[in-house]
């Protein structure tokens, strides 16, 4: 067993991908695995899944930075050329303070001239930078009052915004799109403070409109997801982004229940055929579903056996011959993983005590008894090599007489 994980709509998605069942056993109900606010409702309780749930957030001003929240000792050593000369200033002033006691100790009065040049020197940084901050403090409090109107009104528009936005999720008609439009074209403030909130919106419209009306109704539910999306007014990366991040919620959870059968296969199809979603569009989703399909019916009484230049042990033999992101040789045997040619990184497969796939990354993690650091490998099928690999643990390599 291994686990995959993968962002979804409402946050990091986790779950143990087992034995691919066949497609007979599937069930042939056409009800989607995905609920009306993108959370996961269908699924089997004997399989292991963990879901974060992010709520949507709502739209603020960001806090201003100033002065009195930055640390003295951060403004006198600031990275700058004239923070590193005060420093230089203050280890030396250091040096003469501690020379001048030791002639003074030493009964010499001339040691009193280096300690008082070196307190000079170790002073003058700190009292012209506390000047510094004194002025910057007058200046940021003659802006604080400036601003204070700006803001204030800033935060009432995205208070009116963020209610209109929360009408729209509620029922997005005509009024609650319009009185959307009119709240936004009113903001001033930057795309990145209430951008979040507006794509959550949008996105949360397509789930609910989709648990309503089903996938039948995808383009119109598609057209609905762009106005709304024009009405809060996303960029057109993020208008095309949420339908896609709609689509991959959808599948992924059909995906990791195994309830991807020829009826809930077609729905998908559906989706994305409503949605204008092309193959190339959703890279992770397409190649993931292709690679669970190709799990399906093997387990550990139909092994696939590879030919492989990779000298073999007694009763070893090559499962699967890959390669990672870099152009590294990766080989699968029933007894080892072997990455690399010449001097060949081993890890035998009976050290194995996790694995798990991230899909975003296509990344593989590898976590072995006797090792604190787990071994991640990057490669082209990741789900696809993690379950022939996870297979190979479960395998028994004893001969037939030791049974």
């Amino acid at each position: 067993m291994f686990y995959v994980s993968k962002l979804l709509a409402t946050g990091q998605f986790r779950f143990a991908a087992r034995r691919r069942r066949e497609l007979s056993s599937i069930d042939d109900t056409p009800e989607l695995s995905t609920g009306p606010s993108g959370e996961f409702i269908r699924h089997r309780d004997e399989v292991f899944y963990a879901a974060d749930h992010r709520p949507i957030r709502q739209p603020e001003l960001p806090k201003p930075r100033s002065i009195a929240t930055t640390p003295f000792w951060t403004s006198l050593v600031d990275g700058t050329t004239r923070g590193w000369v005060y420093v230089g200033m203050m280890a030396f002033g250091l040096l003469l303070i501690l020379a001048g006691f030791s002639v003074v100790i030493q009964g010499r009065g001339a040691g009193w001239v280096e300690v008082i040049f070196g307190l000079i020197l170790l002073i003058a940084p700190i009292a012209m930078t506390a000047q510094k901050r004194r002025t910057i403090h007058e200046q940021e409090e003659r802006r604080r009052k400036e601003r204070a109107e700006r803001d204030e009104r800033d935060r009432q528009l995205l208070s009116a915004y963020a209610a209109a936005l929360d009408r729209l999720r509620d029922n997005p008609d005509d009024e609650a799109l319009n009185l959307v439009r009119r709240e936004r074209e009113k903001l001033d403030s930057p795309y990145a403070i209430w951008g979040d909130a507006a794509r959550s919106t949008v996105l949360q419209v397509g789930f609910n409109s989709l648990a309503k009306r089903g996938p039948e109704a995808s383009p119109d539910i598609a057209a609905l997801m762009d106005r709304a999306s024009s009405a809060a007014g996303l960029i057109a990366e993020d208008a095309t982004g949420v339908k896609q991040i709609l689509y991959s919620t959808v599948l992924w959870h059909l995906l990791s229940d195994d309830r991807l059968g020829t009826v809930q296969r077609e729905i998908v199809r559906t989706i994305q055929r409503g949605f204008a979603i092309e193959p190339e569009h959703v890279p992770i989703e397409t190649t993931s579903e292709e690679q669970f399909e190709r799990l399906r019916g093997i387990d550990h009484r139909n092994v696939p056996r590879c030919d492989t230049q990779l000298p073999l042990r007694p009763r070893e033999f090559c499962i699967f011959p890959t390669s990672d992101a870099s152009s590294r040789s990766v080989i699968v045997t029933n007894q080892r993983l072997v990455l690399g040619s010449g001097k060949a990184e081993e890890l035998m497969i009976a050290d194995i005590d996790e694995i798990e796939v991230d899909a975003d990354q296509s990344a593989v993690t590898i976590r072995t008894s006797g090792k604190k650091r787990p071994m991640t490998i990057q490669l082209a099928e990741p789900i696809y090599f993690a379950s022939l690999l996870s297979l190979a643990t479960t395998l028994d390599e004893r001969p037939k007489s030791f049974m």
